[in-house]
């Protein structure tokens, strides 16, 4: 039997904490007889038929017995349970019933539990009250299955239809911010009004319940909404009681909009709403960033990220709509446009890619300014941007443009401290029967910039047929150019260089040529650029060097003349090849010649890039012991204090300048001043180009040492040039007394 005076020795301490609990609770003994109940369970909180009319005393299976109704076979299964644990054939039970309460369902759990103190045992009945809890459930899973399987636009729709539905407000929406405008404001991705989708809209967020959340605080707003924001009037539209509204955050913590709910009655507890708009705005987050990123990714497909300019796929989707147009319709003409920028390699690498990068979006924006709205500008990638211009009727709106573009590049570009002039090389290829595809239209525009280029740069040219010719021609040589090497189809002529004392042969110049086998001799000036551009110039540079020098060696045994030299010119490729010092010593080796029989002529060019590397390369050939000779000196840049630096032996004065002296002698005052000059700085000189006798006496009268020219000889190969030798040794004296006479 059970004693108050060892359960209850404090019965104050035990009613406080039974009346702390929520839950109602009831102690039984283990005939059913209420020894105690809390606060709870007394005012029956939770409106259950279990515990309605129940005081202390009472037996609680003879009250299971008085309830019929709907929870009649509750009230049955509750008292066989609790006969169940009092007679310890278990230990506890649980069970979830709902209970109809002014037209409201609640959602309760009853558990009974055995309760043992020494010999005493008892039973503890508790019942919850998880409508609440059921009622988020419910919502959430709503929310869920309306909205799992949609994506994109239609996700926010479906999920402002599902809140509202599911938490039985009247509006919600969802926002995404708007970047870039002052003050801030968001627009809606989708709208639910009562029994409707409303239109979507955009807003300022000042003086609105919106722009703390926005802020980044979850809001809720359970009545007075419109007397606290007097000033949004869109709630006065919407006739506003109440609010919850919780911020969209992304992966990174940047706050994308909001997901808000808005009811016309007041939302007393807003807990469930809260919690349930704080999953969800998650998930829309996280759609809404994937949204971006998706739309990022279409848009860098299309557009170039430096200047968000169309890209050349871009591009060539507006060709192809302007084709499509022209097939149909003769008199809907069009141009292309194909620029690219004047020396931007040199802006790149003097003052950096940033610097490079800004020059390009500058000449982005300056392009722009010279179109019209309907003209689309692209960047096709490096400094190459490219123009459609459609709707045209004759070739001079074109060649306007044109001349706009130019103008609109002649004030500089201001990049940070640095101040740029640059200009654009451009080809224009207009619309015309037989053209099949956006790339054969740009293939003919980068044609025409190129022969653009190739006149002088800062102006335009049309396209025609022979460019393309010209084009065609240049790729095939440029494909045979790449076999000609292994087919041995160059050839090495020699130039020799005379004293202009007595005649004495003191050297050659070693001059390559090209024997195709079709096309016969090519010019140097054609194919050597050619070599240049591909890199070929590099192995054919190697193969002369070698040649030469085995040539060079062969002519001083034969002539007993270890004194004779040997002029090549080297290009600026193979003059940075790293292992230049190297590979001569080797040749050296291979061939027997002494390293200051071979004279290497650089050009002025040559000298001004990568001034200090070239000058550390300059001191290793010259400690080697080879002749460095400049050569076409007077056509390019060098002045004299620069010369002065230099480890050069001899200036080559250009032919051109030989050639301007005529018959009487006159035009002679340049040679004359480099003459003075290389004298000056205690330089020998070599003149070129030499065809008269009148030239050859007015160098003589200059004291010039040497010289080479037709006069003399043209640039022969080796078994001619030993034919020629020989004659030369029996006509020299005479010839060069009857020039001094």
């Amino acid at each position: 039997m059970w004693q108050k005076s060892t359960f209850w020795s404090n019965p104050q301490l035990f009613q406080a904490t039974f009346d702390a609990f929520s839950s109602q609770i009831a102690l039984l003994d283990r005939a059913g007889e209420i020894i105690a109940l809390n606060q709870a369970w007394k005012n029956n909180s939770i409106n259950s038929c279990l515990a309605k009319n129940t005081k202390i005393g009472d037996n609680y299976l003879s009250i299971c017995k008085t309830i019929v109704g709907s929870q009649q076979k509750l009230a049955d299964l509750i008292a066989t349970e609790i006969r169940a644990i009092a007679n310890s054939e278990k230990t506890e039970f649980e069970i979830d019933y709902t209970d109809d309460h002014l037209d409201q369902k609640n959602w309760l759990v009853i558990q009974i539990r055995q309760v043992k103190q020494g010999d005493w045992l008892g039973l503890l009945v508790v019942q919850k009250n998880i409508t609440q809890y059921m009622q988020t459930e419910l919502s959430l899973r709503s929310v869920v299955e309306g909205t799992a399987a949609v994506t994109g636009k239609d996700f926010f729709y479906s999920l402002v239809y599902h809140l509202t539905c599911a938490l039985s407000v009247q509006y919600a929406f969802v926002t995404e911010c708007l970047e870039e405008v002052s003050p801030e404001r968001v627009c809606t991705l989708a709208f639910w009004r009562k029994q409707n989708f409303g239109q979507n809209f955009e807003y300022s967020l000042a003086n609105t319940p919106c722009e703390r959340v926005i802020g980044g605080t979850t809001c809720h707003y359970p009545r007075n909404l419109q007397q606290i924001f007097p000033q949004d009037y869109d709630l006065i539209k919407l006739n506003a009681e109440s609010y919850v509204g919780v911020p969209l955050v992304n992966s990174s913590g940047k706050i994308l909009g909001h997901l808000v709910v808005i009811d016309e009655r007041p939302m007393e507890d807003g807990s469930t709403k809260l919690a349930i708009l704080k999953i969800f705005a998650a998930r829309a987050a996280a759609e809404l960033e994937r949204q971006k990123v998706e739309k990022q990714l279409a848009h860098d497909a299309l557009y170039d990220r430096l200047t968000d300019l169309p890209n050349r796929h871009l591009l060539s989707n507006h060709l192809h709509r302007a084709l499509e147009k022209y097939r149909r319709d003769r008199n809907h003409q069009f141009a292309v446009f194909f620029l690219d920028l004047d020396r931007f390699k040199y802006v790149n690498d003097s003052l950096g890619h940033k610097s490079g990068d800004l020059l390009l979006v500058g000449i982005a924006q300056r392009l722009k300014t010279c179109l019209r709205a309907s003209d689309i500008l692209a960047r096709l990638g490096g400094d190459e941007f490219a123009i459609l211009l459609e709707n045209i009727q004759t070739l001079n709106e074109a060649t306007k443009l044109a001349e706009r573009i130019k103008q609109s590049l002649e004030s500089p570009f201001h990049l940070g401290i640095h101040e740029v002039f640059t200009s654009v090389s451009i080809g224009i290829a207009f619309s015309e029967p037989g053209i099949d595809s956006p790339e054969e239209l740009l293939r003919n525009a980068d044609i025409a910039m190129y022969k653009a280029k190739a006149l002088g740069k800062t102006r335009y040219e049309l396209f025609d047929d022979t460019l393309h010719i010209q084009v065609v021609n240049r790729l095939r040589l440029e494909t045979d150019f790449h076999h000609s090497l292994d087919r041995g189809e160059f050839r090495l002529h020699y130039q020799p260089i005379v004293s202009l004392i007595d005649g004495r042969v003191t050297g050659f110049e070693a001059l390559v040529r090209w024997q195709h086998p079709q096309r016969g001799y090519v010019s140097p000036e054609e194919f050597i650029p050619l070599a240049e551009e591909t890199g070929m110039i590099i192995p054919l540079g190697w193969w002369i060097l070698q040649e030469v020098c085995y040539q060079l060696r062969e002519w001083q045994i034969r002539f007993n003349n270890s004194s004779l030299t040997m002029g090549v010119n080297i290009s600026q490729k193979q003059f940075s090849q790293p292992r230049l010092i190297d590979s001569l010593l080797q040749i050296f080796q291979t061939t027997g010649l002494e390293a200051q029989s071979l004279q290497l002529e650089i050009t002025e060019s040559l000298l001004m890039e990568n001034t200090q590397a070239t000058m550390e390369t300059l001191r290793q050939l010259k400690a080697l012991g080879c002749k460095l000779h400049l050569d076409d000196f007077g056509t390019g840049y060098s002045s004299l204090s620069y010369l002065h630096s230099l480890p050069i032996d001899v200036l080559k004065i250009d032919r051109s300048f030989v050639e301007a002296i005529d018959s009487e002698g006159n035009n002679s005052q340049i040679v004359e001043a480099i003459l003075m000059m290389a004298k000056s700085l205690g330089l020998k000189a070599i003149a070129e180009g030499i065809e008269t006798e009148t030239q050859l006496a007015k160098l003589q009268t200059f004291q010039c040492l040497y010289g080479q020219g037709y006069l003399f000889a043209k640039p022969l190969e080796a078994r001619s040039l030993s034919t020629w030798l020989n004659h030369w040794a029996d006509c020299r004296s005479s010839f060069f007394a009857s020039t001094t006479r």
